[in-house]
């Protein structure tokens, strides 16, 4: 799994580094990529921010995101691309809402990938972010073609 390579997609998919506050499509204010602005980092980040500044917030969230998929799929034997999947989705909802997709976590251990696409899509997550979610129903699916 090509890290790099995962960041670059995320900052993609994100509409690249935003410096500016913003409201993402569920209501909630936003800046970088896709960092969510906690009430303690109102008085600081409703500023705005540099470049670096994002950059730096992006790769800090990020490395959270990874060690979250790695608890998330502790234990699992998993390939690359349902790892892949794991990290962009848990980098979007975070560990404890992806926690909540346990229908998903348990075809994940029995290397059902065919099962985990479909709790992918029964989920408001799906709803909410189709196109995202979409693109990464695809990597999935190339687990079982």
């Amino acid at each position: 799994m090509n890290l790099e390579e995962i960041q670059q997609e995320i900052i993609q998919e994100e509409g690249g580094i935003i410096l500016k506050p913003y409201q993402d499509h569920l209501g909630f204010w936003t800046i970088g990529a896709g960092h969510l602005i906690r009430e303690h980092e109102k008085t600081e980040l409703m500023r705005g921010i540099t470049y670096e500044q994002g950059l730096a917030m992006f790769l800090k969230d990020f490395n959270v995101s990874v060690k979250d998929m790695e608890t998330f799929s502790d234990g699992m034997e998993l390939p690359d691309i349902a790892k892949e999947c794991i990290l962009h989705m848990v980098f979007q909802l975070g560990l404890p809402k992806l926690n909540k997709f346990k229908k998903f976590k348990q075809c994940l251990m029995n290397k059902n990938f065919d099962g985990a696409i479909v709790e992918m899509k029964d989920s408001r997550w799906y709803n909410q972010t189709t196109n995202r979610a979409n693109r990464l129903i695809e990597k999935m699916k190339k687990l079982i073609e």
